[in-house]
């Protein structure tokens, strides 16, 4: 196994050049990467998340699953990662940006006339890549410690990275938690975040969704929630609250469709929401907030695909997106989702 970031491109490149199923990822707060790999081009597929692997799956997630079995499993310590001084990444370009402001305009006009109260807009970022994937994941690893950082590469899907910091659904030892993350500002170090009313209430819409999700199946008096706090993901800050119940009788696919797509990537409400991207958005979103995680049985922790890009031979296609309330300035929004872009760009 790799024991430094030489060793670990030579290592990830030839991983690619077999042109086989792999996903190597690093778990939140571990200092562990960790790989699955097959040894054919076999399409595997889940109904149930009752095998040992790691899932993939699209925004628009309809069992069955494709997921890489663990069958050949292989773990090493994190190499560490040689910093650059990085160049400043200009991502702007008109056309993106009237795209996104018109699509902010629609969604608001569409808040105002109906009960639609937020929804989640998207766009895409294509950019030339020729530098090294494999320099570009380690020092995604480095950058963000807390996020789920992952290299996914599949002949039926193509090669995604990415660096979330969103848990979907985390279930251990019959425990299952989940968060409700949403707003997003820039980190800035010994300041603390001066959220608007705009964050507060886009972030609250997630967290009372998640609750009546999960009041159709547990208790209400068995979920337990935090209270709101500030979480880091690399230069970024959002808004988060904790749930946490005990799973019990119920299966974990059902909890993972009540929960996906939560409003923090599609909206309030979610069928009004869709239906409006469905309408709205020109790109399709693909893997992009999709499903993403190692599941062994009843025992799995999932994400939601955020900060990613879809890998390409000589390009980069990044996905961004924001959610837009009434209380949205278009600007502000454009500017959101250029911090975002930027953030990436300037790691891979």
């Amino acid at each position: 196994m790799p024991k430094n970031e030489k060793e670990f491109i030579a290592f990830f490149d030839a991983l690619r050049a077999k042109e086989l199923p792999f996903v190597l990822f690093r778990l939140p707060q571990t200092q562990e990467m960790i790989i699955y790999q097959q040894l054919d081009s076999r399409h595997h597929q889940t109904k149930t998340l009752h095998e040992k692997g790691f899932v993939f799956a699209p925004f628009l997630a309809k069992v069955p699953y494709t997921f890489i079995p663990n069958q050949t499993e292989k773990r090493f310590a994190v190499p560490q990662h040689t910093a650059a001084t990085s160049e400043s990444i200009q991502v702007a370009s008109e056309q993106n940006k009237s795209y996104y402001t018109n699509l902010i305009a629609a969604a608001k006009k569409t808040i105002t006339a109906n009960t639609l109260k937020k929804v989640v807009v998207s766009r895409i970022h294509k950019q030339p890549f020729s530098g090294s994937v494999a320099t570009s994941l380690l020092k995604l690893t480095h950058t963000y410690p807390n996020a789920m950082v992952y290299y996914w590469s599949h002949p039926h899907t193509g090669d995604w990275m990415g660096a979330t910091p969103e848990t979907l659904l985390k279930i251990k030892k019959g425990h299952c938690k989940t968060m409700a993350l949403a707003g997003t500002l820039p980190y800035e170090e010994n300041n603390k975040p001066n959220w608007s009313s705009k964050e507060v209430d886009e972030q609250q819409m997630v967290t009372d969704f998640i609750q009546t999700q999960l009041e159709q199946i547990f208790p209400k008096n068995s979920i337990n929630l935090s209270p709101t706090y500030t979480k880091r993901a690399g230069n970024l800050v959002h808004l988060c609250a904790d749930f946490e119940v005990s799973l019990s009788n119920v299966n974990a696919l059902d909890v993972v469709q009540l929960l996906h797509p939560t409003p923090a990537v599609a909206g309030v409400p979610v069928k009004e929401s869709l239906a409006f991207l469905t309408t709205h958005e020109t790109h399709n979103r693909n893997y992009y907030a999709g499903i993403l995680g190692p599941i062994a049985s009843n025992n799995m922790h999932l994400f939601v695909n955020l900060r990613c890009a879809e890998v390409e031979q000589k390009s980069l296609t990044l996905y961004v997106g924001g959610g837009i309330t009434a209380k949205s300035d278009p600007e502000m929004e454009w500017l959101e989702s250029q911090r975002k872009a930027e953030t990436l760009l300037h790691i891979l």
